[in-house]
């Protein structure tokens, strides 16, 4: 592995995507994390962020991470997509990655935007799932119009789920032909019943002179699908739309300052006055988060509304309880169900952002969770969680995860630190993947159900040294660490020999071991083995003898 350092060569752009604006750590961008190499924490949060290269995958350009654990932290890996500025960063491109907690990557995917990943499980086996698809232009600075892959533990393809009912309308001024698929960023959560729920908007032509827009406006009309992945029948559909006269437009805080609601004129334009950005079940139907209306609202089976949770005055329900604990959020993101009775109660979750880019820095982001009695109709706070010594503004994206023994993962979305709370609320693990507002993961998880055997073989390269010698390098991309602990090489000094017996045995390294070759050697190869069993073999390299 190689640091390589990238300088910023532009200032950072004031739209990223699903954000209006920066967010703000009250922490220094000098100090480093409790445990940090000293030789690399005061250049890893400088100007510019360290990444590093590989000589057997020249192409991955994974970042470094800073990382601190403190006893009783959880194990695993760190799943999630970093964004990069590309003004700032033009040469990094945006991957989605699995890396462990000693800063290597698992797995890498190819370059190129990955939203959603993220571990599931489907019929009981644990899948890897992406967004693949189009943003940029119009309203797709902040939605997507896209594709959900998904993917074994082997990473062959399962399926590609796709929605082009031919009723859509992109929006999207870069581009005036259709998307071959209109699936959403914000949600792709597979049910236990294997079923696939996703997000999609529609450009629709409205009259939005309630809310002090054109008669012939335009709105971002919200949608909720869900699919069987076995069938690909539509098992549900809900549009925002069509419930207006439930959750009128005047609930929406998507407004300028002065009150006047953002766009709206034009397709290309539209109002986006709700954003359902998380979908999950709930009983028989469906909790939403909606961030721009404030709110967390629960739908029974065949879309009708149950309740609303506003953030803002309670909506159907009276904050009680307070004695110092905010019920109030807003701008939310990944409300979750933690346990529910029906008709009688329920304990929900989510990140709450509590800023956007209008209304920055007065309301910390947290991961709160709250209580609700859906008899009394009266919420209140379980707990509103954050680092003390690191609170943050984050006015876009973020992850609130539940993990076992009741620990949980803050991941802050354009503020790309990751944090681990023990059952105490006591902060046992802190990462950062990049500076402040020059690198986002719209969501970021931490997993420790991961395993996996890539279908591809591993790969080697080899570099001459200055002093002669010529250096092996080994990588198996995807490979978890139980699949193999070590690399058996294969050498023979005949560029036209046969590789049949072991000349070195190297543990693993991180994501790729180097090893130096015996003098002579001609015809290399390398298996990915663990005791004496060979897993998988690369293909057989010609070794170049030094020029003279």
């Amino acid at each position: 592995m190689h640091l390589c350092p990238l300088v910023a060569v532009a200032s950072c752009i004031l739209l990223q995507f699903l954000s209006l604006a920066h967010g703000q750590s009250n922490a220094s961008d000098t100090r480093p994390y409790p445990g940090t190499p000293a030789n690399l924490s005061s250049f890893a949060l400088a100007t510019f962020w360290p990444y590093q290269t590989f000589v057997t995958e020249p192409e991955f350009h994974p970042p470094v991470l800073e990382i601190s654990k403190q006893p009783g932290a959880s194990d695993g890996f760190f799943v999630f997509a970093p964004l990069p500025f590309l003004p700032v960063y033009p040469d990094r491109p945006p991957v989605g990655l699995i890396m462990d907690q000693l800063g290597n990557p698992i797995w890498h995917s190819a370059n190129g935007f990955l939203g959603q990943l993220e571990v599931q499980q489907l019929f009981g086996k644990n899948v890897l799932t992406y967004w693949t698809g189009g943003i940029g232009g119009g309203f797709v600075d902040a939605h997507g119009m896209g594709t959900i892959t998904i993917l074994d533990s082997t990473y062959r393809l399962i399926k590609n789920v796709t929605l082009n009912d031919g009723t859509f309308k992109a929006g999207d001024s870069m581009q005036n032909k259709p998307y071959p698929s209109y699936i959403d960023i914000h949600e792709s959560f597979i049910t236990s019943k294997g079923s696939l729920i996703v997000t999609a908007y529609n450009s629709t032509p409205y009259n939005l002179s309630v809310v002090g827009g054109p008669e012939d406006g335009w709105l971002l009309d919200s949608l909720i699908y869900e699919f069987d992945l076995r069938t690909n029948e539509t098992l549900f559909r809900w549009s925002s739309v069509e419930h207006i006269d439930e959750l009128p437009l005047n609930g929406s805080h998507q407004l300028h300052p002065n009150g006047s609601i953002i766009d709206g004129n034009n397709a290309t334009h539209p109002w986006d006055y709700f954003l359902t950005n998380s979908v999950a079940p709930l009983d028989d139907g469906y909790i939403l988060s909606c961030r721009h209306y404030w709110s967390a609202i629960a739908l029974d089976s065949k879309g009708n509304v149950k309740w609303n949770l506003n953030g803002e005055d309670g909506g159907d329900f009276d904050f009680v309880n307070q004695t110092g604990k905010s019920s109030t959020f807003s701008w939310q993101h990944y409300v979750r169900p933690l346990n529910s009775t029906p008709n009688k109660d329920a304990t929900i979750y989510m990140f709450n952002n509590h800023n956007n880019g209008f209304d920055n820095g007065t309301n910390p982001s947290t991961g709160l969770t709250l209580y609700l009695d859906l008899q009394k109709r009266t919420v209140e706070t379980v707990s509103a969680l954050r680092d003390p010594k690191d609170v943050v503004y984050v006015d876009s994206q973020g992850t609130y995860q539940r993990l076992p023994g009741d620990h949980k993962f803050l991941a802050n979305g354009q503020i790309p630190t990751l944090t681990e709370f023990d059952d105490n609320d006591r902060v046992v693990m802190k990462a950062r993947f990049g500076q402040d507002n020059q690198v986002s993961s719209y969501r970021s998880y931490l997993v420790s159900n991961w395993s996996a055997t890539p279908y591809w073989a591993p790969k080697i390269a080899t570099t001459q040294e200055p002093n002669g010698n010529v250096t092996l390098s080994m990588s198996w991309n995807g490979a978890t660490p139980e699949v193999y602990g070590c690399w058996m090489i294969y050498e023979s000094t005949n560029v036209n020999g046969t590789l049949t017996k072991i000349s070195q045995k190297v543990p693993r390294t991180g994501f790729e071991t180097n090893a130096t070759l015996s003098t002579g050697t001609r015809l290399v190869a390398a298996a990915a083995g663990r005791g004496k069993r060979a897993s998988r073999q690369s293909k057989s390299l010609r070794v170049e003898l030094p020029s003279v």
